[in-house]
This record gives structure tokens, C-alpha cells and sequence, in this order.
């Protein structure tokens, strides 16, 4: 499988996420500002089964009598909280009914029931994972913009491995079962929140303060440290292109399932994936991509999904740019042409677009390619037109800048004018707004 062909499938079932995800958010004015998610979770990977409770503590403007979450297919069961006077359904959306109330700050407990669904994936048996849609696995607050601490406790069979987002507080035996306790002290978005669970060799090492761990159920402890072993070199590497040092006193990478996918302090990759990398072991731009988000991304959020290509765009140039770094001029110059060419076939379709949307609500999977490889290609061709070192100047500034913020694009280019101290408007108007 070439760069190209292994690249061009990352984007489908991401964007068919945030399509979803998107086409949710509707009576914005009713949309809370989380502070804070507490989950219990018991699922069951024998059953396809989940049973949980979610404690939402959040913000709302006390003229309000609405809240909105997003509840994808869970069976609601109740909800409760001093201000809470009933709730309803409409689609994939929970409203709750507030009383009347003096202070903004709100804490709402929904419990809830669920089955195996386009986020709760049962990949094999004994095996479980999330994926992109957060909201059906736990009600919350889907909007990007809208980040929050989180905690969850996963109650789950005592002879399985568990891995989940936020750091690693205690487990606690409780009869044939564990229960396992993470915590997030910071706030990002929802969909980052997620879980592993299953059976998995293991291979354990450190980067400073970082714990790296790395996990599969077919492949050795010899073989899992060949698979990412840039992955020090990496996180090195998007440490001082970016700035800020890796956050969290962890980083997880779990081989499962048939998907890709970053979540706050691990990733998700294609079970297969891993022979790949054990057949050419320079085919590493999923794990230098997924790896990238956790600062492109999860920390620097796009403020709506209309600036999505500051996630894909920026996370696929860096692994083309950590390759540069690892590999040399000809790697990196590789993965700038087949970035090209993927921009050049939509254009030759007359299907060329701005990398910022109107909307993102029905994106084809030409829209999918455009934020991913056009994307890379644009900041590949700003780093050209500024030269090395007012490029990567810039992509510090702005790193450092909205690091655990929301952005938007005009804060991307403002700051790289600020940095640079050229004017980007032709630029910009010509690459990133206009076709």
C-alpha cells in the first residue's frame, strides 16, 4: 500500500463523523458550555451492550429554560438535577426543561443504555473501542468549540486491558470485574473523549516524563517496538515545531479494529496497519498524523467544523514534515507530491473548493480530500513563499498563541502575518479562501 493509497482512506469515516456531527447542531442558542463530564460506564463486549450514567456540569445563561445535548441512538432512561422539570427527544438530540434558576452554573446526571453503533465498535470478539461519535457512547455536548474536563470509570471483565482518555487514576477489583479509573484535568472537545478495551501484548516505554505505551493483540512486544519506534523522535519533533510540550503524562497507540483515529492522549490505528510498518519501516505518517493532533487539533481546535482543515490540512503536512526531518528532502518531497496529485485530480473534476467552508453538513469525498491533501499541500506552499524560518516562526506563534484554545482560519493567517510581518491576503485569498 503506497502513502497515497493508505492516506486517501484515512478521511472517510472521520468526515462521515463530523457530517454527523454537524447536522446535529441546531437551536445553538440551547447548547450549554460544559465544564466538566463524569462517566460511569459498564460496557459488555460480549453482549454489544453499554449501561452508563454521565454527570454534565456546565453553563447556561439563566434566561434559558432549554439545554440541548446530543444523545445519538442511547436509550435515555432518566434525568435528574435540582433544575431539571422534564426532557424529550427530537432525533439524536436530548432536551432538558430547566426551572427557573439565579446562577448560570448548572449539574444535570443522565443515565442512559446502549448497543454496539457507529461509536461503540465491537471489532472482534472480547474486543471493544470508540470512535468519533462520542455521542453515542456518553450524552454530551458535540460542538467542537465547546472543550470540558473529563473523568470515566469503566466497569469492565478483570482479564481485560483497558485503555482511556486522561490520565490513569486507580482500578479497583469488584468481584469478576474492574473498575477502572481515568481523569482529564484540562479541557478538549468531545469527540477526543474514548476508550480501549480488550486483550493486548504490550511494550512500555518513556519519553522524559512521558509514559509510551503500545498495544495489539497479534503482534509481540519485539515487534510493537519496531512498529512506533519514532515515536519519541516524534513527539520530540511536533514538541519543538510546536512550542508546548505534550500535556499529558501519557500517550497510548493501539493496534484494533478497522479504523483511525486520534483521542486525547492515545490513538486508535488500523489493526493491519502494523505490518505495514514492520514490511517498510518509513511508512509511518498515520502514526506522525495521529500523533500530530494531539496538539493540531485536540489542544488547537477548529471553532467550527468549517475550519477543518486546520486539523487534517496541518496534522497530514506535519507527518510529511516529521519525514522530512527523519527521512530526508526526497521523503518529504514524496508525500508533497502525492498530496499534489490527490488536489490535482479534484481540480481536473472541476471539483476544487475553499479549504474554508460555507458548511460542512453533506461533504463528498472530494470536500474529505480537500482539507486533508490540499490542505497539506497549501502549508507546504506557505512554507515556500516565507522562507524556513518565518514558516515555522509562525507555526510556534500560532501554536503557542491558541495552544488549548478554539481558532479559526483568520487567526491562523493573522498570525502568521504577526510572526513574519508580511501580508498574507493574496496568499490566503487565493489558497485557503478562494478555488
Amino acid at each position: 500500500m503506497t502513502i497515497r493509497e493508505l492516506l486517501t482512506c484515512l478521511p472517510f469515516s472521520l468526515c462521515f463523523f463530523v457530517t454527523a456531527a454537524f447536522s446535529q447542531i441546531k437551536n445553538d442558542n440551547l447548547r450549554p458550555d460544559v465544564l466538566h463530564y463524569k462517566v460511569n460506564l459498564e460496557p459488555d463486549v460480549k453482549e454489544n451492550y453499554i449501561r452508563g450514567d454521565v454527570t454534565i456540569d456546565f453553563l447556561l445563561n439563566t434566561n434559558r429554560s432549554e439545554v440541548v445535548f446530543d444523545a445519538g441512538a442511547l436509550q435515555i432512561e432518566k434525568v435528574i438535577g435540582e433544575s431539571v422539570l422534564s426532557y424529550t427527544r427530537e432525533g439524536q438530540k436530548l432536551i432538558v426543561s430547566l426551572a427557573d434558576r439565579v446562577k448560570n452554573e448548572n449539574e444535570i446526571q443522565i443515565f442512559y443504555t446502549g448497543k454496539s453503533s457507529r461509536g461503540f465498535i465491537i471489532p472482534a470478539p472480547g474486543q471493544a473501542h470508540t470512535v468519533y461519535f462520542t455521542s453515542d457512547w456518553m450524552v454530551c455536548n458535540d460542538t467542537p468549540n465547546d472543550k470540558a474536563e473529563f473523568e470515566i470509570e469503566l466497569l469492565i471483565p478483570s482479564d481485560k486491558i483497558c485503555v482511556a482518555s486522561g490520565t490513569f487514576v486507580k482500578k479497583e477489583s469488584k468481584g469478576e470485574k474492574t473498575l477502572h479509573t481515568w481523569s482529564q484535568d484540562y479541557e478538549t472537545p468531545a469527540y477526543t473523549y474514548g476508550f480501549v478495551i480488550g486483550d493486548f501484548q504490550v511494550f512500555e516505554e518513556t519519553y522524559r516524563e512521558v509514559t509510551l505505551k503500545y498495544y495489539a493483540k497479534d503482534h509481540t512486544s519485539v515487534e510493537l517496538e519496531k512498529i512506533f519506534s519514532e515515536t519519541r523522535d516524534m513527539m520530540k519533533f511536533f514538541e519543538e515545531r510546536s512550542g508546548v510540550a505534550y500535556i499529558q503524562n501519557s500517550y497510548s497507540q493501539i493496534l484494533i479494529g478497522n479504523h483511525y483515529q486520534e483521542m486525547s492522549g492515545f490513538a486508535v490505528l488500523k489493526e493491519s496497519y502494523g505490518n505495514l510498518v514492520l514490511r517498510d519501516s518509513t511508512e509511518t505518517n498515520l502514526i506522525s498524523h495521529e500523533l500530530a493532533h494531539q496538539w493540531w487539533g485536540n489542544l488547537i481546535t477548529c471553532e467550527s467544523w468549517n475550519h477543518f482543515w486546520l486539523h487534517e490540512g496541518m496534522a497530514t503536512f506535519m507527518s510529511a514534515a516529521y519525514n522530512e526531518y527523519r527521512f530526508g528532502k526526497e521523503k518529504y518531497s514524496a508525500d508533497i507530491n502525492s498530496y499534489y496529485t490527490v488536489y490535482k485530480d479534484i481540480r481536473g473534476k472541476g471539483k476544487d473548493k475553499p479549504l474554508v467552508f460555507n458548511n460542512w453538513l453533506h461533504p463528498t469525498k472530494e470536500d474529505r480530500n480537500i482539507v486533508y491533501f490540499k490542505g497539506a499541500y497549501v502549508l507546504h506552499m506557505l512554507r515556500e513563499e516565507l522562507g524556513e524560518q518565518k514558516f515555522w516562526n509562525g507555526i510556534k506563534f500560532f501554536s503557542q498563541k491558541y495552544f488549548r484554545k478554539s481558532v479559526n482560519t483568520l487567526d491562523f493567517q493573522k498570525s502568521m502575518e504577526e510572526s513574519s510581518g508580511q501580508t498574507l491576503d493574496k496568499f490566503f485569498n487565493q489558497w485557503v479562501y478562494g478555488k
